[in-house]
């Protein structure tokens, strides 16, 4: 029981709303008592509440945003590979394609000259061969010099350079082989080209529309791969310390979990985070750019301390726990973990801590002293 005298000032400093600051100002000096006499009708008129303390759980860990990509080996866009204009869809937003199908036709100017460059140097190498085959023959009969058949063959193999380079130009800009060298005998539709999905994907958008001029390089597309999709993130480096890889991560307010795949290796020194990367391990209903709460696993496991239990003085972190007397102030170390604290010693699953009314505690146990 609070003493007489000391609960006559104490109820007329709560009636006057000053309680907790002239506790504080008053016994500062005071040296801390670690028990507080206490019955029902203290706790009724502090308004002091008490909630048991529980277990860490995974979904107590440190919260930062995340961004869903897809896969991370897989382009999430398409460019344009020459400069000039699309000419029609043939996949609408939200299409399931096929590696190899159609997306988009273009026209492109650009392309002609490529177009022209090919077949030009696949005349100059037949010309060049031509002439190799020839001038062998002509030194095996001893007509032309051994210096003839030497400026052939190199004449054929920068022919033979000139094409190939000319070939690999329309082949990286999603041209078959077999398609180019078709080429050869039958003349292409010049200045058309498509675009092809280069894996099993959603379209995502499209992201220029029919008519559109474009320049080489340009966005055309936006690709969801079918495969799994990722999330990126970055955490602040006193948050990394627990992650590694295979570490299981989940979502605020989000189904599905996450297996974290890749760390990076350095730290951004105008940010100090570092980037993060973590698969999904089943199918989630997201798209790629949507932002999410990625939760962090807890930084130790112990018992979950809300931060309203937590009083600081300094360095110093109290909480109250209930006893068959009242209270009792215990000063815990405890690591912050999201917006609560966690203590790995001096508090045990169930026992209950005061999460209303710590502060007026604090007074009390520093400003009014005595108790019986």
């Amino acid at each position: 029981m609070i003493a007489p005298n000391s609960r006559a000032r104490l109820r007329r400093w709560c009636l006057t709303g000053a309680a907790t600051a002239a506790a504080f100002a008053y016994g500062l000096n005071l040296q801390a008592q670690e028990q507080i006499a206490l019955d029902a009708a203290d706790l009724q008129r502090l308004a002091i509440v008490f909630a048991p303390v529980q277990p860490v759980a995974d979904a107590d860990g440190d919260r930062i945003p995340a961004t869903v990509t897809s896969a991370p080996d897989q382009p999430s866009s398409l460019p344009a590979w020459f400069a000039g204009q699309v000419l029609r869809w043939h996949v609408d937003s939200g299409s399931s394609v096929k590696a190899g199908d159609t997306l988009l036709t273009l026209r492109s100017e650009e392309l002609i000259q490529a177009q022209q460059e090919f077949l030009d140097a696949a005349l100059a190498l037949a010309q060049a061969e031509s002439n190799l085959v020839r001038d062998r023959q002509l030194l095996a009969e001893g007509i032309i010099s051994e210096q003839r058949l030497q400026i052939s063959q190199r004449e054929q193999q920068r022919a033979a350079a000139m094409q190939a380079g000319a070939r690999q130009r329309l082949t990286s800009a999603g041209f078959s082989g077999r398609e180019v060298d078709g080429w050869l005998q039958r003349a292409p539709a010049l200045g058309e080209y498509v675009v092809r999905a280069p894996y099993d994907a959603v379209v995502s958008a499209r992201l220029v529309a029919a008519g559109t001029q474009v320049e080489d390089g340009d966005a055309l597309v936006a690709l969801r791969s079918a495969d799994s999709l990722w999330i990126n993130a970055r955490v602040p480096v006193r948050m990394s310390t627990t992650l590694e890889a295979g570490t299981l991560l989940t979502l605020a307010n989000q189904p599905g979990q996450l297996i974290l795949r890749q760390i990076d290796r350095q730290i951004d020194s105008s940010t100090q985070t570092i980037g993060i990367q973590a698969e999904f391990t089943s199918e989630v209903e997201l798209i790629p750019g949507r932002m999410v709460t990625l939760i962090l696993p807890p930084v130790s496991r112990g018992v979950r301390v809300p931060a309203e239990a937590v009083v600081h003085a300094g360095e110093e972190t109290t909480v109250y726990v209930r006893t068959a007397a009242g209270a009792e102030a215990r000063v815990l170390p405890l690591l912050p973990s999201g917006r609560n604290y966690i203590a790995t010693q001096g508090l045990s699953a169930g026992e209950e801590v005061v999460v209303q009314g710590a502060a007026v505690l604090k007074g009390i146990q520093l400003g009014l002293g005595g108790t019986e």
